[in-house]
């Protein structure tokens, strides 16, 4: 009342109009449902989006990780194009933000998939490298700063993909020491992006895309004795039980810790199948079963093979039915 010389009444006024903004607005099924569909980045096969239910979905943050040279760069270019050339909506012009850590990315290689997998578009090839705003940080307040400034940015071009290809790297890079305090402002700045990039995804709809590096975890196992037989030794008298030993398992989980994980709604795991092939494992996902995939990196850009098995929910029952599990996959 006093700041802004109203009066009691005209404050309560106030104050129920500012309430009625900020309270989130309820939405039913059918519209969430409706929106989504139309939020919907197609990855380029039956099988994986209608596993998928229609692809990436605005509002949400996906992850892909992996080793490297196993494809996540190949994976977000091939996302990008075929945003920027998909026409769901013919009144709407979309475009894909790309914040690039490695500077890996490539515009021949666009052009090169374009070329190959829509020759009909070649004639356009400028107009959709034209639909892509690539930005390159080189430290992690850069990237900060980028993330800080990317809302306004996104209304003014209309972005409906954001990709960011790694989300690792410069938090790894400047902060290496395994000192408890490193650890701690790695992770604070972790849940920063995080919270800043699910803010962009649901607040302006649009689809958030990372890539992720993976890491070794070294897991103790419990002291067990390697051999069952006991012996007595008669000159000291000392009853001897054979050696013990503590084993160790390796396993592979994507980097930066729980922090990040937790922030993820749909993870992919990509992995070294053969010298040719690579898989793409549905590791985490609100709608979609556990599946995995072949695929290979051409001229054509990502060629998904189909699937072997999955465990996949009936349409006219809702049991869960095994179908047929994908054997020798272990994450």
């Amino acid at each position: 009342m006093t700041l802004l010389n109203m009066s009691a009444d005209e404050c309560k006024l106030f104050m129920d109009k500012l309430f009625n903004v900020c309270i989130p607005k309820h939405v039913t099924a059918f519209d969430l449902s409706e929106e989504e569909r139309k939020g919907s980045y197609w990855l380029g096969t039956d099988t994986l989006d209608s596993m998928l239910h229609g692809g990436l979905h605005a509002g949400s943050l996906t992850e892909f990780a992996g080793p490297s040279g196993v494809g996540k760069t190949q994976w977000c270019l091939y996302i990008a194009i075929l945003t920027v050339i998909a026409k769901r909506d013919s009144s709407n012009n979309i475009t894909t933000m790309y914040i690039d850590t490695e500077t890996a990315f490539r515009p021949e290689r666009i052009v090169e998939i374009i070329s190959n997998k829509y020759p009909e578009h070649t004639t356009e090839i400028s107009k959709y490298l034209s639909k892509i705003y690539l930005y390159q940080p080189k430290t992690v307040s850069s990237l900060t700063e980028i993330l800080e400034s990317l809302e306004v940015i996104a209304v003014e071009k209309d972005v409906g993909l954001l990709i960011v290809d790694s989300i690792a790297s410069l938090a790894r890079k400047e902060i290496t020491s395994s000192s408890s305090l490193s650890n701690i402002a790695r992770t604070n700045q972790l849940a920063s992006w995080a919270a800043k990039l699910k803010c962009l995804a649901q607040q302006l709809n649009i689809c958030v895309v990372v890539t992720n590096q993976v890491t070794t975890q070294v897991a103790k196992k419990e002291l067990h004795v390697t051999e069952e037989i006991h012996s007595l030794d008669e000159e000291d008298g000392e009853l001897h039980t054979g050696s013990r030993e503590r084993t160790f398992s390796r396993h592979v989980t994507p980097a930066l810790g729980n922090t990040w994980t937790h922030c993820v709604n749909t993870r992919f795991i990509l992995q070294f199948k053969d010298s040719k092939t690579r898989q793409l494992i549905i590791a985490k996902s609100p709608i979609a079963p556990f599946a995995t995939f072949n695929y290979t990196i051409g001229e054509r850009g990502i060629n998904i093979e189909e699937h072997e098995g999955f465990y996949s929910y009936s349409g006219s029952d809702p049991g869960l039915h095994k179908i047929k599990v994908q054997q020798g996959i272990i994450l």
